[in-house]
């Protein structure tokens, strides 16, 4: 490998431009003046309200739970929740193909390119696309805004719009953010992070994170350049997007390796030139053990084993028309991580709900009754999931007054979800969290699945009998699993143990 390497260097000798220097800081510099709009506190003031901060905050405890962590140290709580705003935005972002008609919302079909207009130009739209509609004929424009505070109005567009709003979603969140430049039309985010000591690579339009292979061994793209731009400079960061240098050197014709270092490490300095000498020395020292990393990134072999997928975001035809499309069969159960699971909760909930089912069979209670009352439990249920979960409390009203105290075993259900009843207290009775708010979190899900398992079956006359154990007496419980992650649009969940 360092042989071919030697020789690609050689090579590109011949191939590069006379005036490639300049050809490539005109391709990187106008990046940094729209990375640096991520710093406005007016633009970030407004993304803050359109992110429901406490619904992420606690799906990413939640996902920590789940691998038995309750107690999350502030790097852990802070990668989780870098996560959650990636999946989030993955599902509030929409891609465009092709806008829908402004006058009738149906299909359209390209025509070319139109001038900007001023209200455009003021939020960095240089290119306007232009689109007619297949039923009425009408003109729909469709700007390519890159100014972030716009984006996060439109919320729609494709990876360049994509990746630099969630970039900005991330410098908004304070996690130090690059966007990612490829020369080879796509763009991407990378993030420091602070729990494992490095920058990983997280692609909006995907939903995936730390997969840097992806475009190489998923896509199939012919990389060439991957620039990393931020507040704090710009770096080269191909190296760790490929695992065949050689090849991408063959490819990198626009100006020498020496030349691209030169120009990046000028733009560095000027854009580190107001910091202290502390944060000098920090963002050197986390550059070094960085350029260490990527030098040994080169050599590490590929994992055949592990299949990784073709471009999802974009219409069929625009994909295959870029070759990134990748393999029919990619995606496999074996690109899946191997994570803990933690599912204690389950057993108890299914044993507080057999109590419950055991006490109506034993006590011979209509089925009429035996619904009325799962459906009351479920209604309390669903509107403590509904409540912020750092203050989750529901009063209780006189029907669910009376279950509680006519059924013991519905204590028993709460406890399992860690709730706990409030029946003769100061104040109107209620149910509020008792212990680890994640708990309550990460049970509420399962208990809701379950009683409306129990509806189902009673509505279509399939009821339970004595000594039935509700949903199965030999259901596996915890381990280790191979899983697709939340992020990928199918679940694969294969049991390890």
């Amino acid at each position: 490998m360092i042989q071919a390497e030697e020789e690609a260097l050689l090579l590109q000798q011949y191939s590069i431009q006379s005036d490639g220097g300049e050809v490539f800081r005109e391709r990187v510099e106008p990046y940094m003046r729209q990375v640096l709009k991520y710093e406005d506190p007016l633009r970030q003031e407004a993304a803050l309200k359109t992110v429901p901060v406490d619904e992420l905050k606690e799906k990413a405890l939640i996902s920590l739970a789940k691998e038995g962590i309750f107690s999350p140290s502030k790097n852990e709580e802070d990668h989780a929740f870098l996560l959650q705003l990636l999946f989030w935005f993955k599902q509030s972002f929409r891609w465009v193909n092709a806008p829908a008609c402004d006058i009738c919302d149906r299909e359209t079909s390209v025509v070319g390119m139109g001038n900007p207009l001023p209200s455009e130009i003021e939020f960095g739209a240089s290119r306007v696309e232009i689109y007619r509609c297949n039923h009425c004929s009408s003109i729909t424009r469709f700007p390519r805004y890159n100014d972030p505070h716009k984006l996060i109005q439109t919320r729609k567009g494709r990876c360049g719009e994509w990746a630099n709003c969630f970039t900005f979603y991330c410098r908004v969140y304070g996690y130090e953010a690059r966007l990612i430049l490829d020369f080879t039309d796509h763009v991407w985010t990378e993030c420091f992070s602070n729990l494992y000591g490095r920058w990983i690579h997280l692609d909006p339009c995907e939903g995936v994170y730390d997969n840097p292979l992806l475009y190489e061994k998923g896509w199939n793209k012919k990389l060439d350049y991957a620039i990393g731009i931020s507040k704090d400079g710009v770096h080269d960061i191909t190296k760790r997007y490929t695992r065949k240098w050689h090849e991408v050197l063959s490819r990198r014709t626009i100006t020498s390796e020496d030349t691209v270092s030169a120009i990046l490490m000028n733009i560095t300095r000027k854009c580190r030139s107001g910091l202290s000498s502390d944060e000098l020395l920090a963002l050197e020292n986390r550059d070094r053990k960085e350029s260490e990393e990527l030098s040994k990134a080169t050599y590490l072999e590929v994992n055949n084993s592990i299949s990784l997928p073709g471009r999802q975001s974009g219409s069929v035809e625009w994909r295959a028309a870029r070759s990134e499309l990748g393999q029919a069969d990619s995606l496999s159960c074996s690109s899946c991580p191997i994570r803990r699971c933690v599912d204690a909760h389950v057993s108890k909930i299914y044993d507080a709900l057999s109590a419950i089912l055991s006490h109506f069979c034993d006590n011979n209670i209509p089925n009429e009754r035996i619904i009325e009352v799962f459906v009351t439990l479920r209604s309390l249920m669903q509107n403590l999931k509904d409540a912020n979960f750092k203050s989750r409390r529901v009063t209780l009203d006189q029907k669910l007054q009376q279950i509680f105290e006519i059924l013991p075993s519905a204590e028993r259900l709460l406890s399992a979800i860690s709730l706990k009843a409030e029946l003769h207290t100061v104040g109107d009775p209620s149910v509020a969290t008792d212990g680890n708010l994640i708990h309550t979190s990460l049970a509420l899900p399962v208990a809701l699945d379950a009683v409306d398992e129990i509806l189902s079956n009673y509505k279509s006359n399939i009821f339970y009998t004595k000594g039935h154990q509700f949903p199965r007496g030999n259901r596996l419980c915890s381990g280790s699993v191979l899983a697709s992650s939340e992020q990928l649009p199918i679940g694969i969940v294969c049991v390890a143990n």
